[in-house]
């Protein structure tokens, strides 16, 4: 198959070995595949990637680095057949999926950080068959691409207390956020503060219908002005961290009101530091996210379909995968972009408007 597999820090595209179904697998063709946050920190932090991993003992973001890795784990397809035993949507089908397959000694790898199970940045994809999802007619298969993104957002959300009323503070307006922003709101969360530096995602969380937006590139602090909005209020608040910047958790632990809850979704690839007791003294909570609720993957999908979230609006540019170099360049700069999505077949080195 055709496929851009990342080669030394670089995305090489080539003739690569067709992935084979095995027993209670899918084969799926690609569709779209979106560029991820962590997929970003992988190409340019490998060493700290796969370090983690080790450290931390998930075995399914391990991978061999000399080895050609094709990447990408937010992917919509279309099914082409069925490994041994499995079954699932006829061929043809419009497909999402947890991105995750069991290799031949029955651990969990991720598709696309695993040299073994090749993600969306090339045609043909293997993944376990219990994990497809059929995807509505009513939304464009491109898009479906977007509802794990989003999905990391909700269902972190769903771990939270966050209800009614509830003031909550969004940092970093990329997809996740976005969602993170979609979630409080669907929750009756309010006031709800988002937080970038970049006007366009700014304005997509408007968009969205946040309370307020925040450049915090002028020196304004996204949860002092959620205290101002929101006044005296007997909940807690919820702060969302959805960046990887070293030092931010650390200034949220010190600026966040009493009681709060702090959700570390942005994965800081370097050693961080923190001063614990200011948080001891506030009582203040801190989550870190992975793994959700998987019931949000499909509620999420449901939440596209039914439009209301609109997924067009969050794709800013396409590539090919010839592109992929330009688009991780293009994505280390916010301002320009909030989502990509990797189109097989499409032609170039550089991104083009998106079609969907």
């Amino acid at each position: 198959m055709r496929a851009a597999a990342l080669v030394a820090g670089r995305f090489s595209v080539g003739e690569y070995p067709d992935p084979v179904p095995g027993p209670g697998q899918a084969l799926v063709a690609t569709e779209a595949c979106g560029i991820c946050g962590s997929d970003l920190s992988a190409v340019a932090h490998t060493a700290e990637f796969l370090r983690a991993s080790r450290d931390s003992g998930t075995t399914g973001f391990l991978f061999d680095p000399a080895r050609p890795l094709v990447m990408g784990h937010e992917f919509s397809g279309r099914v082409l057949a069925y490994g041994p035993g499995a079954s699932g949507p006829p061929p043809g089908t419009g497909v999402v999926a947890l991105p995750w397959a069991l290799d031949a000694g029955g651990v969990v790898r991720t598709v696309g950080y695993s040299n073994a199970f090749p993600g969306g940045f090339g045609e043909r994809i293997v993944v376990q068959a219990q994990a497809l999802l059929p995807v509505p007619d009513s939304l464009d298969l491109a898009l479906a691409a977007l509802t794990e993104p989003l999905a990391v957002g909700f269902g972190n959300i769903a771990r939270t207390e966050a209800g009614p009323g509830t003031p909550a503070v969004v940092v970093g307006c990329g997809p996740v956020g976005l969602g993170a922003v979609a979630a409080l709101l669907e929750r009756g969360a309010a006031p709800v503060v988002a937080s970038d530096p970049s006007a366009l995602r700014r304005a997509a969380a408007a968009r969205l219908g946040a309370h307020a937006v925040v450049d915090p590139s002028g020196g304004e602090d996204p949860v002092a002005h959620c205290v101002g909005l929101a006044g005296p209020r007997p909940q807690p608040m919820v702060v969302v961290n959805c960046v990887g910047l070293p030092g931010m958790l650390n200034r949220l632990l010190h600026t966040v009101p009493r009681g709060a809850e702090i959700l570390q979704i942005g994965g800081v690839m370097t050693d961080d530091v923190i001063r614990p007791v200011v948080g001891i003294y506030k009582d203040v909570t801190v989550r870190m996210c992975l793994t959700y609720p998987p019931r949000e993957f499909g509620a999420t999908l449901d939440r596209l379909a039914d439009g209301r979230i609109d997924a067009a609006a969050l794709v800013t540019g396409e590539a090919g995968f010839g592109g992929l170099d330009a688009a991780f360049a293009s994505l280390r700069r916010p301002e320009r972009h909030i989502k990509v999505l990797i189109r097989p077949g499409l032609p170039g080195t550089g991104l083009v408007p998106p079609r969907v």
